[in-house]
């Protein structure tokens, strides 16, 4: 049989735990696949059992685990710990994908471990290079192209190597896929020790290194979520925040506010990024006390810019773009406050990044549950949002702190490069109200940019989170027409938290 696939053991483990792995490995026995482990870390009977349960098939090595990785013979590697259980017909299932779609440089597939419910159910999206950066998401079992490992310079050391050779891997290779099964039971979960922790934040400030960009990583969550703060010029870019207005008002709190007083407010008493501008984009019928108001607040930093007729959301915030002085440019509900002061500096450094299109925020309900952190598609390929209601915390994997790249993200608060979105046309004006945003995101997609949400930028969005929304048949009709095949390469459809 020759060998496609070879399965690195990692450093560790003991005759049993060996033998557990072998064993799953056995299960599959018409895949080309070799499993590579380490002679000295098993004895002489549990050398034998491991070649009796994979006869043929078992590659002893010895030495550092990258002398390992660089001694095996098959054309993709992957690794696993000592007592790692791959699922029965996996490898069978790899190996046909990687040879029906030989271009393929990196194929992971979903994960599981002990856990309380479904905390240990691993299910990943499609290839999202910001998550990434955050989270060494594409874990066990990703299998990479041998060619490509020797070409970065083979596995390195330490707790984080398996997150370091994905990071060097997919800089030089963006032909990643997923296989979305669950593909390994892990014996133990990723660890959150913390010389783990900090040997991945290693990992991707070396990256950073590599690509020759200033950048600070800090640990986001002690479970080992990572965030990444590209520089700022100096000085930075002025941005140019758009808030449509018709001057309503709302209960907050149990009590009666001017939205657009209370999201102009926050702006200007918890923003710490320092170089902004408001457009109050006003509809006909907003009371000019309201945009006194907003002028008493805002003072130098307002443009008022008036538009008449029936509202169109579309309509008024290209008209807002158009009189922005910004090199960004940032869509804001009025209905908005904002939670966490630098906001504004973290959607700006996320946007440093020349490959990102669009960047938005996580949106708070009132009652603190999620009502944003990116927008998924559902089984008729139409938007919702992910995680929405659910408690604000790191579940589903990180997905709640780290940026993670969506297909589209909401315009009740999203920063996009003001050249980018005049190219692109801006928002359509045949979407008036719903799915613009969604729309809008899609282009970005497809000029090749990247739609990025970051929840470190929060602010509460007060809207109900039993409301409906007012979708009136043409706007669905016209995403149907113009997304839907996108939509159908949403990297999220296996997330099953959003299901």
């Amino acid at each position: 049989m020759s060998t496609f696939l070879s399965v690195v053991l990692l450093t560790g483990g003991d005759d049993a735990t060996v033998l557990r792995t072998a064993r799953s490995v056995a299960l599959d026995p018409d895949a080309p696949a070799r499993l590579v482990a380490d002679a000295a870390s098993v004895s002489a009977d549990g050398r034998a059992a491991v070649d009796a349960a994979l006869p043929g098939r078992v590659q002893w090595t010895s030495g550092p685990l990258h002398t390992r990785v660089a001694a095996a013979q098959g054309r993709y590697v992957g690794l696993l710990a000592p007592g790692d259980e791959v699922e029965p017909g996996v490898l069978s299932a790899v190996a046909e994908y990687l040879t029906a779609r030989p271009a393929t440089d990196v194929l992971y597939v979903d994960e599981q471990w002990a856990a309380p419910g479904i905390e240990g159910i691993c299910t990943k999206p499609g290839w999202a290079p910001h998550y990434l950066e955050g989270w060494d998401y594409l874990g066990r079992l990703c299998l990479v192209r041998s060619t490509l490992v020797e070409q970065v310079g083979g596995l390195g050391d330490g707790p984080a190597a398996e997150w370091d050779l994905h990071l060097r891997v997919t800089e030089v290779t963006d032909r990643v896929e997923h296989l979305p099964v669950i593909g390994v039971t892990r014996l133990q979960p990723p660890s959150t020790q913390p010389d783990v922790v900090e040997a991945g934040r290693r990992a991707v400030a070396a990256r950073y290194e590599r690509l020759g960009v200033a950048a600070d990583v800090e640990v986001a969550h002690p479970a080992g979520y990572l965030r990444v703060w590209r520089a700022l010029p100096d000085p930075p870019p002025l941005v140019s925040v758009v808030i449509p207005t018709g001057g309503g008002r709302r209960e907050v709190r149990g009590e009666s506010v001017l939205v657009v007083e209370t999201a102009v407010r926050s702006l200007v008493e918890r923003t710490t990024y320092p170089r902004w501008e408001i457009v109050l984009v006003t509809s006909e019928n907003t009371p000019a006390d309201v945009v006194d108001k907003v002028q008493e607040i805002a003072g130098d930093r307002l443009t008022v810019a008036p538009v008449s007729g029936e509202f169109s959301f579309s309509h008024s915030v290209n008209e807002g773009v158009r009189l922005a002085r910004g090199e960004l440019v940032v869509l804001l509900n009025d209905d908005t406050e904002v939670v966490e002061p630098r906001w504004l500096d973290r959607m700006v450094a996320v946007a440093q990044d020349p490959t990102v299109g669009a960047v938005g925020a996580k949106l708070l309900f009132e009652d603190g549950t999620i009502q944003h952190v990116g927008i998924v598609h559902d089984d008729a390929w139409l938007p919702v949002h992910a995680h929405r209601v659910g408690a604000d915390d790191a579940s589903h994997f990180g997905a709640k702190i780290v940026d993670v790249d969506y297909l589209a993200v909401t315009a009740a608060c999203v920063l996009v490069p003001r050249q980018l979105y005049l190219e692109l046309g801006g928002f359509s004006e045949e979407l008036p109200m719903a799915f613009n945003d969604v729309d809008f995101c899609h282009k970005v997609v497809a000029a090749g940019r990247s739609v990025v949400c970051t929840p470190f930028a929060t602010l509460y969005h007060y809207e109900s989170s039993t409301r409906v929304a007012d979708v009136r048949p043409f706007e669905r009709q016209y995403l149907v027409d113009k997304t839907v095949e996108l939509a159908k390469h949403d990297p999220h459809v296996n997330h099953r938290s959003v299901r």
